[in-house]
């Protein structure tokens, strides 16, 4: 959490260096420099708030690197600085490209890319800050939420506020902390599975579930989108590369913003992948006029008769038409119900669908789960992570992943792993760094993005480890 002085940032004099976006790169060693990017669409800035240390950057491109920096704040208090790119207005300093502000329930679209490089032994955190006004603008201090998404962290440090939940937001898992500052709310996600770069990151379902959290106003304006490290020690060598955000209102404003709730979502059905998964799906569904569809959430229970509640909600935010829901007793019927969620509010929940686990033991010999998560969706794209979990007694060496899509899905880019594709069958192989895993563990680093037809994108029922269909 970045604990700023609003009297100190209303009197620091910022330091403008224009660069366009051909020059070579400039540096900035002053506490609160700023450099321009991009022809002003983006600004660096050295925000070190925190402590009188020296702190050096240096901008090429979309991102920059700490070439001097060396800090030694206690963990348990407020980090030092936040080297950080934004797009928006920070402090009334505002990029000359700028699509905001926008008021968070007419925001029609937004989404990010970056790329970090993170060295090891330092204590800090990569992550997003994103601010939200109760007004359309500031030079002060914003007076709404301040939105933070750690994609990684090193080291001992944790979000302001305490956690509160874990949620499920575009088929990842993220950890949820809250917490209230003098004049501003404030919530985190925690990636739980830690990334070095994210693609085109729909941010719509963090503020879908901020508001859900009473934590952000449906009327409040979003006016920066900042990207950067929080550090406590060290620093040196911490760099971006890649950043980029873009956002879009919903209908302009004029009376043309949202103003309706989707239709309930069809086509849900359940598919049982072995006696602990089930694979859920859906038809994608169809906004109103001068709405977009954020996200959906899933509902699950025993009975059939039941009615989708909080109490048993388990998943929001998902961006994507399917959802993995692992943890399942074996030969048991489960119930599902799913809502889609836009900028006006909650669908009607859709008809309830079923499906049954396979009995306990099932596929003798089995010795793998392989858990398959979409972790971001956009038209013609998504993205996927797989885990692969050995559940035998004796190590998977040289292992070979294989899975067929249902819905004429493509991977595109994958990493870690070796990949081919014959039709709708696909192959991943290990590198030479992770041909090994042990007996009870599990590789959690294979991802990948692909294409879809932009109607069904359903998980894979069906996986296979060294010729051995997985449970």
């Amino acid at each position: 959490m970045i604990q700023r002085s609003g009297l100190l940032m209303l009197t620091i004099a910022f330091t403008m260096l224009c660069l366009p976006a051909s020059a070579a790169a400039q540096s900035t060693c002053s506490n609160f420099g700023t450099i321009s990017i991009d022809g002003g669409s983006y600004i660096y800035q050295n925000n070190e708030w925190n402590s009188g240390l020296e702190q050096c950057a240096t901008v090429n491109g979309l991102g920059f690197s700490l070439t001097t920096a060396n800090f030694n704040s206690g963990t348990n208090g407020a980090p030092a600085t936040y080297p950080s790119i934004f797009r928006g207005c920070h402090w009334g300093n505002c990029t000359t490209s700028n699509p905001f502000p926008i008021e968070e329930n007419n925001i029609a679209s937004a989404s990010t890319s970056v790329t970090i490089s993170q060295p090891s032994g330092y204590n800090d955190d990569a992550a997003y800050d994103i601010w939200f006004n109760q007004t359309s603008t500031t030079s002060g201090q914003p007076n709404g939420t301040e939105i933070m998404i750690w994609i990684n962290h090193e080291g001992s440090p944790q979000p302001f506020g305490s956690k509160t939940a874990t949620a499920t937001i575009g088929g990842t898992s993220w950890d949820v902390w809250t917490g209230r500052q003098s004049s501003w709310n404030i919530v985190s996600y925690v990636r739980q599975t830690p990334v070095t770069s994210v693609t085109n990151l729909n941010l719509l379902p963090f503020f879908s579930d901020a508001v859900s959290r009473g934590s952000l106003q449906p009327s409040w304006w979003l006016i920066d989108v900042e990207y950067g490290f929080e550090i406590w020690t060290g620093g040196q060598g911490l760099g971006v590369s890649g950043y980029s955000v873009s956002a879009a209102a919903g209908g302009g404003g004029g009376g043309t913003q949202c103003a309706a709730v989707p239709s309930e979502p069809s086509g849900v059905r359940g598919t049982a992948a072995s006696s602990s998964v089930i694979n859920v799906s859906w038809t994608a569904d169809t906004a109103p006029a001068n709405c977009t569809i954020r996200s959906y959430k899933v509902f699950r229970s025993t009975s059939s008769g039941f009615s989708p509640s909080a109490s048993n909600q388990i998943a929001s935010g998902v961006t994507g038409t399917s959802y993995s829901d692992s943890g399942l007793a074996p030969a048991t019927i489960y119930y599902y119900a799913v809502e889609a969620v836009d900028a006006f509010g909650t669908s009607p929940a859709s008809a309830t669908a079923s499906a049954q686990t396979a009995a306990a033991g099932g596929g003798s010999g089995t010795a793998c789960h392989v858990v398959y998560q979409i972790t971001n969706q956009w038209p013609g794209g998504f993205g996927a992570s797989i885990a692969i979990n050995n559940t035998g007694s004796t190590a998977l060496n040289n292992w070979t992943l294989t899975w067929t899509f249902a819905n004429g899905q493509t991977v595109t880019q994958l990493w870690n792993g070796n990949t081919t594709q014959s039709g709708a069958t696909v192959k991943v192989t290990n590198m030479s760094y992770n041909g090994s895993i042990p007996a009870g563990g599990s590789y959690t680093g294979v991802g990948f993005n692909g294409t879809w037809n932009n109607t069904i994108n359903a998980i894979p029922t069906s996986f296979a480890v060294n010729g051995t269909t997985c449970h």
